[in-house]
């Protein structure tokens, strides 16, 4: 093995160890989007820090319905607009806020947003987005 041979073998380790740190890096500041195929009534969702979003083949009023029965199960619903299609709620220790927007007469977005404090629950966002969507196919 000559010196040349030693040079590549220890540039090519550093390389890929510099991959590894800009991913770790990207990974932890939230500089991501996940967009990920749903089923049932959702054609997919985006996932950010602290937030769960995506589009339903429900209504606005279908939609509301669903994540009020989620939220009150789920903890206490503290403020609910139906009108602007917000509920903000207490789960687990998070201030969660759902927002529903209707798209057209039969499409709604649907997001929810996840903090405790300053800090993002990205999981807690999921299990109401989760359960949400699984309550309009009941």
């Amino acid at each position: 093995m000559g010196p040349n041979r030693a040079k590549a073998d220890f540039m090519a380790t550093r390389f890929i160890q510099l991959l590894l740190m800009i991913s770790v890096c990207v990974f932890f500041s939230g500089c991501w989007v996940v967009v990920i195929g749903g089923a049932g009534a959702v054609g997919g969702y985006a996932a950010t820090q602290d937030t769960f979003e995506g589009v339903s083949a429900k209504g606005q009023e279908e939609l509301m319905d669903a994540a009020h029965k989620v939220l009150s199960v789920m903890g206490t619903i503290n403020k609910e607009n139906a009108k602007d299609g917000i509920i903000d709620a207490t789960v687990y220790g998070n201030h969660v806020t759902v927002t529903v927007v209707q798209i057209n007469l039969t499409t709604s977005k649907l997001r929810v947003k996840a903090r405790k404090d300053l800090l993002p629950s990205r999981a807690i966002a999921q299990e109401v987005y989760t359960k949400i969507i699984n309550q309009l196919e009941q």
